[in-house]
């Protein structure tokens, strides 16, 4: 039987079980039909099976807060309620639980015992926070500074961070391997979703970041529910991209799928496989372009052999032949030039019957005043002379 209660002046007075179960009854009569209670996950723990945390609502002078437990038959038809809105049960998460209040006297705690969750309410939220968060990252021009490093012309030295055990990242690596380039691959394993992913991801990051021997990084992770995919729409990620030294290439999800990792990073691709072949394709670009060159400086250098050889080729020639006609020319420069010194000859003029008077002193006689009667002259012809004396002078 209940232990009955005492009065003190007029007043109730109970031991501490008494007080633990009155409030109870109390609690349970005032909240028959349960309550919703709304506030932001702290303090998640989840030792199997159970989840226990706080909700906290804060204000200017300060925060109130209400411990939260799940048992684990409510636990897992919350978390497959949550997984269906992609959406996973962490701290920082707003929700809207329901349940009924619990003082719990052992431990003199007041708690709510929830056994479900409104989604559209914590999907709303996560929705505004990433929109806010983009709009602080557009703003500040965040999703432009790893968009400025630029791609080495033949990146074949590759950062990986992805999960070793992720579809997503099998399929890429064989690609890879198929394209038969050298590629000589960097790989960071990593979780993708759950509790560290974050932190893994930012540090893996971080350390390609770091080396010198990167010429890109590739973040890949293949398809799953939006709350799988969260991940990627963390801060820390999102500011790990902008601030690596190397550019990073993304393949996140699926084709529908963009994370604002997708947003600030120097190139995005829907998937895995997607993100691969983008690499492939710079490197076979410039193959393409190298052996355009070659084969141009194969034809450029072709043609000027050609060229040289036809030229080297007339220059033989033109010593073969030039001596042979610059030797007939003078031959017939001094024939003629022979010819006209004959022509200058007297004996050759003497022969078309011109002939030379000379007087007794050789002097030609040009002119009749030249003589005198009496003088005896000597006249040249083309085949001997004539003396004559002169006996008058017209």
């Amino acid at each position: 039987m209940p232990q009955e209660i005492e009065f003190i002046d007029g007043v109730p007075s109970f031991t501490v079980t008494q007080f633990s179960a009155v409030l109870n009854e109390v609690m349970k009569a005032s909240f028959d039909g349960g309550v919703w209670i709304e506030g932001e996950i702290e303090g998640l723990k989840r030792p199997n099976p159970h989840a226990y945390f706080t909700i906290v609502e804060k204000a200017e002078k300060g925060k109130a807060q209400v411990n939260v437990n799940i048992w684990a038959g409510p636990l897992k038809g919350i978390q497959a309620k949550l997984r269906n809105s992609g959406i996973e049960l962490k701290d920082g998460l707003k929700v809207r639980l329901y349940g009924r209040p619990d003082y719990y006297a052992p431990f003199g705690k007041l708690s709510l015992v929830a056994t479900d969750i409104d989604t559209q309410f914590s999907a709303g939220d996560l929705a505004a926070k990433r929109e806010e968060l983009i709009r602080q990252l557009l703003e500040q021009g965040v999703d432009k500074i790893n968009k400025r490093i630029p791609v080495p012309m033949v990146p074949l030295r590759l950062g990986i961070v992805s999960s070793s055990t992720a579809a997503g990242w099998a399929d890429a690596q064989q690609h890879l391997l198929e394209s038969g380039i050298g590629f000589a691959v960097s790989f960071t394993d990593v979780r993708v979703q759950g509790e560290h992913a974050v932190n893994q991801i930012v540090a893996a990051i971080n350390g390609f970041s770091r080396r010198t021997d990167i010429d890109i990084v590739m973040v890949m992770r293949g398809g799953g529910s939006k709350g799988d995919l969260a991940t990627f729409d963390d801060e820390a990620i999102a500011l790990a991209i902008s601030q690596c030294s190397h550019p990073v290439f993304t393949g996140i999800g699926h084709e529908i799928d963009t994370s604002i990792a997708d947003i600030v990073a120097h190139t995005s691709s829907k998937t895995p496989t997607a993100c691969a072949q983008a690499v492939i394709a710079l490197v076979e670009e410039f193959l393409g372009d190298l052996t355009y060159s070659a084969e141009r400086l194969r034809q450029v250098t072709e043609n000027s052999l050609v060229r040289a050889r036809s030229r080297i080729a007339l220059a033989v020639e033109r010593l073969r032949t030039r001596p042979r006609t610059a030797l007939d020319k003078q031959t017939q420069k001094l024939a003629l030039h022979a010819a006209s010194v004959r022509l200058l000859d007297p004996v050759t003029t003497m022969a078309r019957g011109w002939s030379i008077t000379r007087d007794a002193d050789g002097n030609v006689v040009r002119s009749t005043n030249d003589v005198k009667r009496g003088d005896t002259l000597v006249t040249l012809v083309a085949d001997g002379s004539i003396s004559s004396t002169v006996e008058g002078v017209n």
